[in-house]
C-alpha cells in the first residue's frame, strides 16, 4: 500500500478518512452456535439432557470407552418397533463384551432410541451419574 501512496497513521480511502487502526478478529474456539448479542440459546429438550462426558453425544463416548478399553465396538440391536408409520417407537439395547443394556422406555426415533441404550450403558458402568438420563422425550403442544 506504500507503493500506492499511504503513509502510516493515514486512514484509508480517496480523502485518507478510513479507518486508521486495524481490523480486530476474534476466532471462535468452541463448538456452539454463533448467537447474537441479546439473544437466548434455544435449549432443545431431551437431546440437551443426552449430552454427556465433556458435551459428548452418549453412542460416541460409548463408542470412545470401547476403543480405549481395547473391547470390541458396541453393538446396537433394535428390540421393539411399533406403533403407525406416522407415530413410530423404537427400543433399542446394546451389547457390550457380551453384556446387555437396555432402556425401559421407547423413543419416537431411532438415533434417540440408540442415544438412550448407550446412555443406560454408561450408567451401568459407573460413567455417567444416574441423573442424567431422561425418562423420555420431550414433546410440546403445536399452538396456533
Amino acid at each position: 500500500m506504500r507503493k500506492m501512496g499511504w503513509r502510516e497513521g493515514e486512514g484509508l480511502g480517496k480523502n485518507c478518512e478510513g479507518t486508521v487502526e486495524p481490523i480486530i478478529i476474534d476466532f471462535k474456539t468452541d463448538r456452539k452456535g454463533l448467537v447474537a448479542v441479546g439473544e437466548k440459546t434455544q435449549k432443545s429438550g431431551s437431546l440437551s439432557a443426552m449430552k454427556d462426558l465433556l458435551g459428548k453425544h452418549p453412542v460416541s463416548a460409548l463408542m470412545e470407552m470401547c476403543n480405549k478399553r481395547k473391547w470390541s465396538p458396541p453393538e446396537f440391536v433394535m428390540v421393539h418397533n411399533s406403533g403407525p408409520d406416522h407415530r413410530k417407537n423404537f427400543l433399542f439395547k446394546v451389547v457390550i463384551n457380551g453384556r446387555e443394556y437396555q432402556p425401559h422406555t421407547a423413543s419416537p426415533n431411532k438415533k434417540h432410541a440408540k442415544a438412550m441404550a448407550a446412555t443406560v450403558a454408561l450408567q451401568a458402568m459407573g460413567e455417567v451419574s444416574g441423573d442424567s438420563m431422561p425418562t423420555g422425550p420431550v414433546f410440546t403442544a403445536a399452538t396456533s
